[in-house]
């Protein structure tokens, strides 16, 4: 079931949403889906993968995609693996994902086996061009991510929620991992919201029911980071209701989105939030353990 417009709800014009998807392999709905089809966003994605590239072809609504590989700029060796959503620009290790069922490596059939190495260009984010904005910003790209973020520092004051997929576990050679991904958006002013989509293996030999449930151990997940919640002189009016909206409509995080609401009400003297958490209300979302009498 699609979200309500986030626009409609609050009664209050909402500035266009600008989403850079950086890994835009199609997999199935994109999570971002109801921000274009309420006509809330605008989506730049970026596929270098050339079969999965025209999969992308024609897709509905304010969509552009380019076949460009983002990272330090310069060459770089990217590893095409059998299952095409496994493919980087870092080496699979199989010593680390043959330990785990359903991911090999060393087989030819497993989704992580690279089947090929290409030598690519590299662009930096920072490099494009000041009309490409990143409102929000997705990242999938098999552990490169951090070197993504790197070299998008200047892109990154305006973003107001990124999501990238993170490691626990090093999957790929020499690859960063989840603390060092949170470490570094700490210092560019993010906080960690939320994990979601985390996924697992079981250790071999053991192969459960659902071999593709861990038993025990997590290795990815795609992390939520927002601009600083403690530091709201941080958003500008515009950034409070863009992250308001993505939160509400793509995340389902209704606290947080209440309480940018009520940062902008206190600057703008709107009645934002109160039209939101009566629309909660109407919505019949499980805060039923809540009193919201005493909100102004």
């Amino acid at each position: 079931m699609s979200s309500p417009n986030f626009q409609e709800i609050i009664g209050h014009p909402i500035p266009r949403i600008r989403i850079v998807d950086v890994g835009a392999m199609p997999e199935g709905e994109d999570r971002y889906q109801d921000l274009l089809a309420n006509g809330l966003a605008e989506v730049t994605g970026f596929e270098p993968n050339a079969e999965q590239f025209a999969r992308l072809a024609g897709r509905a609504g304010p969509c552009r995609y380019l076949p460009v590989f983002l990272g330090r700029g310069g060459p770089a060796n990217f590893n095409l693996t059998r299952y095409p959503g496994c493919s980087s620009l870092f080496a699979p290790d199989p010593r680390v994902i043959d330990l785990f069922e359903t991911i090999g490596c060393s087989d030819a059939g497993g989704n992580f086996h690279v089947e090929r190495v290409e030598t690519v260009e590299t662009t930096r984010l920072d490099d494009l061009g000041p009309e490409l904005h990143a409102d929000f910003l997705k990242l999938d790209v098999q552990g490169f991510e951090l070197d993504i973020l790197r070299h998008a520092t200047a892109k990154l004051k305006e973003t107001v929620v990124i999501e990238t997929e993170v490691e626990f576990i090093p999957l790929y050679k020499e690859q960063p991992l989840f603390g060092d991904v949170q470490c570094f958006l700490r210092d560019q002013g993010f906080v960690l919201h939320k994990l979601v989509d985390v996924a697992g293996r079981p250790f071999r030999p053991f192969r459960p029911r659902n071999p593709y449930l861990p038993m025990s151990q997590l290795l990815w997940a795609d992390a939520i980071f927002v601009r600083d919640f403690t530091r709201l002189d941080a958003y500008d009016d515009d950034g409070l209701l863009r992250a308001a909206t993505i939160l509400d409509m793509v995340y389902a995080s209704y606290d947080l989105a209440a309480m940018l609401l009520q940062e902008y009400d206190r600057r703008q003297g709107t009645q934002l939030f109160r039209r939101y958490i009566d629309s909660l209300v109407r919505r019949e979302l499980p805060f039923q353990c809540l009193n919201f009498k005493d909100h102004p």
